[in-house]
């Protein structure tokens, strides 16, 4: 009895032990590896409808005529409008678009809201409807990169009659994932690589999430903000986490990783948790009865397969795709001009 004692004390102690140790690494400040962002001369605010900030960048055309303007919607979720975008869309207005970039709301220069509920895919989509509606108030093409790609889908499905041509830049999956009969769809049996197209693999970036995401700080974070809508650590410790983190993974964007960009502090950690939390409806049955000219366009080293990418052309009755040799995801980071030439055309045609 003596014995049993004894271990059930021990036993204590190492939980007391061991939620001490948790406690005092969630509340040890998170170490800054990436500055934040900081507002530009150029960046200017959208008071939304539900009172928040939007930031976003307009850069105005340089031709006599104006045509439809152009609105790019980051990736992530959780990402931000990187200076190397915006340098490279404004060589377009010279065709006569206005181009308008912005922070989803919680990322980048947008604010961070007050709880975790307040971010959730269909925020965004009510967003961008907000932004073409209210603000530019006609209608648009629209350009997304990775993740903004899903959101442009789904916006695509509700609201087609705002939307000129849309472009879709390395686009990540489009969720929910596709069922028939009951069962998942394994995409890559549908869409296979053409033999001409040559993909390189990458360099993986899982097991940098990893780190992360079992880390007693993310632990807090994500059982806060799923039990109790609460943000237990603070949107600055969040977000100086995902900064670390993405400037690990951006190793995986590019084909060569000295073309690899720094990070520029943007990232909003609740706005990418948040937004992959939740069901959303399938809308490819409302895609596949649009007439919108859509092209993809996908690097050679991009890490989404080819199968998830080509689904968006298979999906609107207008679709094209090009491949890009020596790109990743990040395509305009190493083969900006041919990157331009394919966006210049699909544009001028």
């Amino acid at each position: 009895m003596r014995l049993f004692k004894k271990i059930l004390k021990w036993i204590g102690y190492l939980l007391l032990a061991g939620i001490s140790i948790f406690t005092l690494m969630v509340v040890i400040p998170e170490k800054e590896t990436v500055k934040p962002i900081i507002p530009k001369e150029y960046t200017q605010y959208w008071t939304m409808d539900e009172g928040f900030k939007i930031a976003y960048t307009h850069v105005k055309s340089t031709a006599d005529s104006i045509k439809t303007p152009l609105v790019f919607l980051h990736g992530g979720p959780g990402g931000y409008i990187h200076s190397s975008i915006i340098n490279t869309l404004a060589e377009l207005t010279h065709l006569g678009h206005d181009v308008y970039l912005y922070d989803q709301r919680g990322s980048g220069l947008s604010d961070r809201l007050e709880r975790y509920s307040d971010i959730s895919f269909q925020h965004h989509i009510d967003d961008l409807h907000e932004i073409i509606s209210e603000k530019i108030k006609g209608k648009v093409i629209l350009m997304g990169q990775s993740f903004g790609s899903e959101i442009i889908a789904h916006y695509s499905s509700y609201y087609p009659e705002t939307i000129e041509k849309i472009i879709f830049s390395s686009p990540g999956t489009l969720g929910p994932p596709r069922m028939q009969n009951n069962e998942y769809v394994d995409l890559a049996t549908v869409y296979e690589i053409p033999d001409s197209l040559k993909f390189i693999a990458p360099y993986s970036f899982v097991k940098d999430v990893d780190r992360v995401a079992f880390k007693p700080k993310a632990i807090a974070l994500i059982t806060g903000a799923l039990l109790f809508d609460k943000k237990l650590i603070s949107d600055e410790q969040a977000d100086r986490m995902l900064n670390t983190l993405a400037s690990k993974f951006t190793r995986g964007m590019v084909c060569d990783e000295k073309n690899v960009l720094p990070e520029e502090g943007g990232g909003g950690l609740y706005a990418f948790i948040a937004t992959n939390q939740g069901d959303f409806p399938d809308v490819r049955a409302k895609i596949r009865q649009l007439e919108i000219p859509i092209i993809v366009i996908q690097g050679q080293c991009d890490y989404i397969p080819f199968s998830s990418a080509y689904e968006y052309v298979a999906l609107y009755k207008n679709g094209s795709y090009k491949f890009i040799e020596n790109a990743g995801h990040e395509i305009w980071w190493e083969q900006k001009e041919k990157y331009l030439a394919v966006i210049q055309k699909f544009l001028t045609d």
